[in-house]
């Protein structure tokens, strides 16, 4: 083998080697993309979860608020004080 063939065969394997290496680090960085995808997935509905409970709540507290104006203004309702509230047992 030539002095040239020498050359070439070992930059070819070195490429080779390198390209190995290249492919071996992609799929361990898309790994970890992954992983990390997933636990903002799940960080999301966790979120969204949230989100819809407190829209709810909010929700119910609105209704809850316009029941007792209704109470106050239509059938002239009131809580009642501390001395007329009378604990049964």
């Amino acid at each position: 083998m030539s002095r040239g063939q020498v050359f070439w065969t070992t930059l070819l394997v070195l490429a080779v080697i390198a390209n190995k290496i290249a492919v071996v680090n992609a799929k361990y960085q898309s790994r970890v993309l992954f992983v990390e995808m997933q636990e903002l997935r799940a960080e999301r509905d966790r979120a969204d979860m949230e989100w819809g409970r407190l829209q709810l709540e909010l929700a119910t507290r609105g209704s809850l608020g316009r029941v007792t104006r209704i109470a106050n203004e239509r059938l002239k309702m009131r809580v009642p004080e501390a001395e007329q509230i009378v604990v049964v047992h």
